[in-house]
């Protein structure tokens, strides 16, 4: 018994930082990642021996709390009559992401109307190359040069924090 609690806690000293960076990606809510974490470590407490490949299943049991928790949060919104946006994000996380994405309008109109048209087709519209190229009357290999200039220039726009570039593409 003592070996088994040194054990885990050996898993925990090392896997614990790199599980709670996923769980944090998966849920963007620290306290929901931290208590994922926990529910982690208190599966494998349950487990009769240590998992052999115990990254693996540290790593597979968290991803499937959370898909367990994400269902658990849609039902009950669905049972409220919300959406289940609602009980997905925090009010601050909301309000981030309603500016990103005022942020990312903006820079999609600074660029020129032929790139902007592709970009927008195929993201909003998910629309396929041919398709987008049949309805802008241009080749598909221009759809996808504009497809492709138009992500390096919103990602360096997103990265620099500028959408002052002159030269728009």
């Amino acid at each position: 018994m003592r070996r088994a609690a040194e054990e885990i806690d050996g898993l925990y000293a090392m896997h614990a930082p790199e599980l709670r960076r996923y769980m944090l990606a998966l849920t963007r809510n620290r306290e929901e990642a931290d208590d994922l974490v926990q529910e982690i470590f208190l599966r494998l407490c349950q487990q009769s021996e240590i998992p052999e490949h115990s990254k693996a299943w540290l790593s597979r049991t968290g991803y499937r709390l959370f898909v367990d928790e994400w269902r658990r949060k849609r039902r009950n919104a669905r049972l409220l009559g919300e959406p289940a946006a609602v009980y997905a994000r925090e009010p601050e996380q909301t309000i981030l992401d309603r500016e990103y994405e005022r942020t990312v309008h903006g820079l999609l109109m600074r660029l020129r109307p032929p790139v902007r048209s592709a970009f927008c087709l195929r993201v909003y519209g998910h629309s396929s190359c041919r398709e987008i190229a049949r309805q802008l009357g241009c080749p598909e290999n221009t759809v996808k040069t504009f497809l492709r200039r138009g992500r390096l220039q919103l990602a360096e726009w997103l990265r620099t924090g500028t959408g002052e570039d002159p030269g728009a593409v």
